[in-house]
């Protein structure tokens, strides 16, 4: 649990830390960004709430990949603000929480809304609805917050026929545009066959109802922290947001990756692009 005695100023300085160490790779390296980061939000908050006592109750969430406490370096910052009622009075603590982020110069994904609107999102738009299957509460009223997750939960298990077509169009078109991790010079290691968007969709596929055998799982598990390391390498290799491992990138990833070379973090990323294009196509065909 973050400190809410911490002020943003410190807090940001100890998200520079995370972000600057360089003895963790992959998820280890993942986790410890957002909880670096859930303490500067959460100080942010905290901030936000004391120059507006006045305003009304209001929760903060995590969503999306910060809601499964999973950053890499370039990662999107995504957050919710839900609300009971009128959403008058919130504008100035929204504001006072996004801006700060902006000027950090990351990328913030953002929405307030109440919870009627939240659940009415999900419903239409399978982005925000799969976002809020890993949303986790981070300051503000803690009951609205586990009400409206639990509530997403249960919508998107409710309509699970729906759901499951929805998500599995979506991943034949996006493997169909971004290629096999596992047979590509240059592989998408996010969005291509076999990587990290593949095993996601199947977690939530998993949250509709689709079986995922014990050993699918494991397999899953496994792969999914080779293709999370090579990303985050990626991205401290290159400075830069990215998800394509380029050829001129590869020795540096390599590097950052911990292998002994560029040949062995590739192998290592082809095999878990065949196991997990492999376990998600077996899954979609059932």
């Amino acid at each position: 649990m973050a400190d809410p005695a911490l002020s943003p100023v410190d807090a940001l300085a100890g998200r520079h830390a995370a972000l600057a160490e360089r003895t963790r790779r992959g998820s280890e390296y993942c986790r410890a960004l957002a909880t670096a980061t859930d303490a500067w939000i959460v100080a942010l908050a905290a901030a936000a709430r004391q120059q507006h006592p006045d305003a009304p109750p209001f929760a903060l969430l995590a969503v999306g990949g910060y809601g499964r406490g999973e950053l890499a370096p370039f990662s999107d910052i995504d957050l919710l603000l839900v609300h009971a009622g009128k959403a008058r009075g919130l504008e100035p603590v929204a504001s006072a929480i996004w801006y700060p982020i902006w000027d950090a110069g990351l990328k913030l994904g953002h929405a307030v809304r109440t919870v009627d609107e939240q659940l009415a999102a999900a419903k239409s738009d399978l982005d925000t609805a799969t976002a809020l299957l890993t949303a986790r509460p981070l300051a503000g009223d803690a009951r609205l917050a586990e009400s409206v997750i639990e509530a997403g939960r249960m919508a998107w298990a409710k309509r699970k026929k729906k759901s499951l077509a929805e998500l599995r169009l979506r991943v034949r078109e996006r493997q169909a545009s971004a290629g096999e991790v596992a047979y590509m010079l240059e592989p998408d290691v996010k969005d291509g066959h076999g990587g990290i968007r593949d095993v996601q969709s199947l977690w939530w596929a998993d949250a509709a109802g689709l079986t995922i055998p014990d050993g699918d799982r494991a397999a899953l598990a496994e792969c999914y922290g080779t293709l999370l390391q090579a990303r985050v390498a990626l991205h401290l290799a290159t400075g830069r947001p990215g998800e394509v491992l380029r050829l001129e990138d590869q020795d540096a990833a390599a590097v950052h990756a911990g292998a002994s070379d560029a040949d062995a973090l590739m192998a290592a990323l082809a095999a878990a692009g065949r196991t997990v294009a492999w376990i998600a196509d077996e899954a979609w065909g059932r």
